[in-house]
């Protein structure tokens, strides 16, 4: 499910002993097409063990929600019938949030570009004079089918306010996914915990009583998280459609253009939610939009690493 990210581009570290009065515990898992872990320290292996369940659980249960690549999920059901009757609350809660996003990004952040991701897809397994074909019959019908203010989500229905539209939450569902967890450690009776479920949050402390940290693939730099912080990061190169880079998965709404591929955007902020929201917005955002959607949220900071 996660389409946005290169293997690699965050590695967390802990940087402190694992003393044996107090050892670092791991859970690893594969969702949202991706590997996600959390660490903790300060609980006994029996009392891990009975978290880690729970979790995977949820896990579970968020995918079965949000997944693209299960027929079967909400999302998929949605997509396939422009229409969704009675949706999961917590479904609908993130669509609507989605939507505010929306608006409050100027459609920078619209999650209705999941045509453009279908038309580059058939066209990377297209040959030559069927790419032409492509280019001439459908690149602007798919445009059309992008604008995220054609999406109704009130309380008993979500639908498209046209034929053939789909939409994606991969720009942020792995925040909600990683703030849902978060969440469910903190009701566990978990004080200290770097979790990542597509994004980092920070509960709590490392073992050495500093700060959780997060090193940067793209430089090596290391960031601190300090407990009730999460951070994101969006970069092109994650999923190109060509070898040269040319296109790539994180699509401007208002033209479908690719910005450069070897950018990376970091940005730090209070939920994994807003964080991966914005750091697929400042992919494709302008600098003046940017500063902009910065005021909107003044506890988010971002920053572009450039090779």
């Amino acid at each position: 499910m996660n389409r946005r990210r290169a293997i690699g581009i965050l590695s967390a570290t802990a940087f402190s002993s694992c003393g044996r009065s107090n050892p670092l515990r791991n859970f690893s898992s594969i969702a949202f097409g991706t590997e996600v872990h959390f660490q903790t320290h300060g609980i006994s292996q029996s009392a891990f063990e009975k978290i880690s369940s729970v979790c995977s659980a949820r896990i579970r249960e968020i995918e079965a929600l949000f997944s693209l690549y299960d027929p079967q999920s909400t999302l998929s059901k949605l997509n396939h019938e422009g229409r969704l009757d009675n949706p999961p609350t917590e479904f609908l809660e993130l669509i609507r949030t989605a939507l505010d996003y929306g608006e409050k990004t100027g459609g920078i952040f619209d999650i209705t570009v999941q045509p453009l991701w279908d038309w580059r897809q058939k066209w990377k397994e297209a040959g030559l004079e069927e790419r032409q074909a492509l280019h001439a019959n459908s690149w602007d019908k798919a445009l059309t089918l992008v604008d995220y203010r054609h999406v109704k989500a009130v309380r008993d229905t979500i639908s498209f306010g046209k034929p053939g539209m789909a939409i994606t939450l991969n720009g942020i569902v792995q925040g909600h996914a990683t703030d849902s967890i978060v969440t469910l450690l903190k009701k566990l009776g978990v004080r200290n915990a770097l979790v990542n479920i597509g994004e980092y949050a920070a509960l709590g402390t490392a073992q050495n009583g500093k700060p959780w940290s997060v090193e940067l693939a793209a430089n090596g730099e290391t960031i601190p998280l300090p407990p009730g912080r999460a951070l994101a990061v969006s970069a092109g190169s994650g999923h190109t459609f060509d070898p040269e880079g040319r296109f790539h998965h994180i699509f401007r709404p208002a033209d479908g253009a690719s910005t450069r591929p070897d950018s990376t955007i970091v940005v730090t902020a209070p939920t994994a939610t807003i964080a991966d929201a914005l750091s697929t917005t400042f992919t494709v955002a302008s600098g003046n939009n940017r500063q902009k959607i910065l005021k909107i949220f003044p506890k988010a900071d971002f920053r572009e690493i450039k090779p």
